[in-house]
């Protein structure tokens, strides 16, 4: 095989997926920092097997969720669509540096702009794609949040992250 060089320009490209899978590479360092460990939701997912995230079915039960929130995840979820990126969990830290039990869970939105994107990408132009039932999550005891990364070209980003 022929090795051929691909030079991709990161400031111009129109491909969503692309800057959104660079995006929530990002939100997961940006959570994981904050010892939010994040999952992916759902079954699908366009990352290499090796991405860090957990692997195989997720078995939200052992997270210690309650049937209501596993229902709602289940039905976020179904036909391989997801509602959220993430699922966060934030474990209460204990004497000796050890990890207790889950202190919040959080259901993780992230909207990403590439350098490309418009000057009017704001929060207020992302709401409409957040998913209808924040109220409802929340209810069940989710924190849900926004969280909005914008790509520069000089290889430098923002991170805004907002509970709604």
């Amino acid at each position: 095989m022929i090795w051929e060089e691909q030079v991709f320009n990161l400031a111009d490209t129109k491909d969503s997926s692309f800057v959104g899978a660079i995006g929530e590479m990002i939100a997961w360092k940006y959570l994981r920092d904050r010892r939010i460990w994040a999952h992916r939701i759902g079954l699908w997912y366009p990352y290499p097997a090796d991405y860090p995230f957990r692997k195989g079915e997720p078995i939200y039960e052992r997270e210690g969720l309650n049937g209501e929130q596993v229902e709602y995840l289940k039905s976020r979820t179904l036909h391989g669509q997801r509602s959220y990126d993430f699922i966060g969990f934030k474990r209460k830290r204990l004497p000796g540096g050890r990890v207790g039990e889950v202190e919040n869970v959080y259901l993780v939105e992230v909207k990403t702009a590439g350098p490309a994107a418009s000057k009017s990408w704001t929060e207020r132009g992302v709401k409409r794609k957040i998913p209808e039932d924040i109220e409802r999550a929340k209810a069940l005891g989710f924190k849900v949040l926004l969280i909005l990364v914008e790509l520069f070209d000089d290889w430098k980003c923002t991170v805004n992250c907002k509970e709604l």
